[in-house]
């Protein structure tokens, strides 16, 4: 499938409907990660928990969710995880689109930065996100997960 062939929309996930939906995308679109990821144990009460402590950004085609990612404000910055596209709809811009929503929102904040984390056993994950303006700010480890890498993209006005 293409972008051409079927367009997409991204806009903000306000509903509490659907979020099943939106956990089988995440779980998806994370399901090929070694080691296995996290977010394979999360469950529908994490992923509202997300939406009411932040906001949800999606993109859909044809009514069903394509593409998503999660957004909290963490001081003047705006954190972004679990940018998750359908395997389906990678390499078509839908990624990209929910980064740029997510800077949207941040500019409307008057939020200066964006964050995030990629594990460093993904270096094309955090290739992707050097392409997109990301630049690695730090390394951390939480106990029992792996190493990461703290990125972050400063925002112009």
């Amino acid at each position: 499938m293409t972008a051409a062939a079927s367009a997409f929309a991204v806009s903000r996930w306000t509903s509490t409907d659907r979020l099943d939906e939106l956990l089988a995308l995440v779980h998806e679109a994370f399901a090929a990660f070694e080691p296995p990821s996290s977010v394979l144990n999360e469950t529908i009460d994490d992923i509202a928990r997300r939406q009411r402590e932040g906001l949800v950004l999606t993109a859909e085609a044809d009514g069903r969710f394509i593409g998503s990612v999660f957004v909290a404000r963490q001081n003047d910055a705006l954190y972004l995880t679990r940018l998750a596209v359908s395997p389906a709809w990678r390499k078509q811009g839908i990624g990209h689109a929910l980064v740029e929503a997510a800077a949207g929102e941040a500019r409307a904040a008057a939020l200066t930065r964006l964050t995030l984390r990629v594990r460093q056993n993904l270096p094309a994950n955090r290739a992707y996100f050097a392409r997109l303006g990301f630049v690695v700010t730090g390394q951390g480890q939480d106990p029992g997960r792996p190493s990461y890498d703290a990125m972050e993209r400063v925002l112009g006005r």
